[in-house]
């Protein structure tokens, strides 16, 4: 399990309202103003990470890795080697190792994306979006969970190797 998510608690309240249309962007229940900047200050601090044009048309920032990064799984970015977008409500588009992924969804942080679901076999059962943060405490577990997400997608957990990443 990535360390951030070992303890991790359930997610207060209802789950909010996703748009059935891509890229299905959070409804209701969305972050304060400067939120989702935070979280994409977040992702830029951590290694071998770059912003990079969201794929796909998708709304919001994009993160990549660089090569010498990317060794996860093909299934690890949303389209190689873009392993997150923050969107502009704050909610999170990225991809988890299942175990992991089970985890967010049964505490209630986020839900496997709906485009998963519409279009199996095209999207990864993993893509997975996370639920904006609605305060401080939230705003951690968000950049927790993006933490995991970063190491998915470099195949590493510290100095660990991930199962089938590419180290």
């Amino acid at each position: 399990m990535a360390p951030g998510l070992r303890r991790l608690a359930a997610r207060p309240g209802d789950a909010p309202r996703l748009a059935p249309a891509w890229p299905c962007v959070q409804l209701d229940d969305t972050s304060p103003v400067g939120y989702a900047a935070q979280l994409a200050s977040c992702a830029c601090a951590l290694a071998g990470v770059a912003e990079v044009a969201a794929p796909l048309n998708a709304a919001g920032r994009a993160f990549a890795l660089d090569d010498s990064h990317a060794m996860g799984q093909p299934e690890a970015f949303i389209v190689p080697p873009v392993w997150l977008i923050v969107r502009p409500d704050g909610s999170l588009h990225l991809t988890l190792r299942p175990e992991w992924g089970q985890k967010i969804v049964a505490k209630g942080w986020g839900t496997v994306h709906p485009f998963a679901r519409y279009m199996a076999g095209a999207v990864p059962p993993q893509s997975l979006v996370i639920y904006a943060p609605r305060d401080d405490g939230e705003m951690a577990v968000a950049a927790r969970i993006i933490v995991a997400a970063h190491c998915y997608a470099t195949g590493r957990i510290g100095e660990v190797a991930l199962p089938d990443s590419r180290w």
